[in-house]
């Protein structure tokens, strides 16, 4: 969009929001508040602090409702263009997703769930003698009939004929 047709939209919304509409309630300008509000949250580029800025203009039950409104896949996006360093599974729903938005938007770090790693044994090297004394020969499984691998067909799962 150009600079001036840019301005012309600008002008258009400052012109109807001055005029006073009988018809209109403040219900439908909360709901076209939430449209405005929705294109910024879906577009790339957007920082904490924007999003705050955002917050603070259109107030935070519009916000909140837009926020809800995301998908799933929107939220995430959001989620990590916010804060780059988000982990997968903080953020594999939209619920999770927005509750990592609210957090970093009100001054928290989210804390990551500790990734908790077994600590590695490293076996002694042994000799073959040594294994083969250590592991006591099993006996072998009795073996499966082999199958005739017959295929009937379709003609046998029919009734009636």
């Amino acid at each position: 969009m150009s600079g001036d047709a840019h301005k012309a939209g600008a002008e258009a919304l400052k012109s109807l929001l001055s005029m006073a509409f009988s018809a209109l309630g403040e219900k439908e300008y909360a709901a076209a508040a939430g449209l405005l509000t929705k294109k910024p949250m879906i577009s790339a580029g957007q920082t904490v602090e924007v999003m705050r800025a955002l917050r603070d203009a259109v107030g935070k039950d519009i916000f909140e409702a837009q926020l809800k409104s995301l998908t799933a896949h929107q939220a995430r996006l959001l989620a990590r263009r916010l804060d780059k360093s988000v982990p997968d599974i903080e953020v594999s729903t939209a619920g999770a997703a927005c509750a990592w938005i609210r957090d970093l938007m009100d001054g928290k770090t989210p804390e990551a769930a500790p990734v908790v790693e077994a600590p590695t044994e490293e076996p002694a090297a042994e000799t073959p003698e040594e294994t083969e004394a250590e592991t006591p020969a099993e006996p072998e499984a009795p073996k499966k009939p082999a199958s005739s691998g017959a295929y009937f067909g379709r003609k046998s799962f029919r009734t009636g004929n």
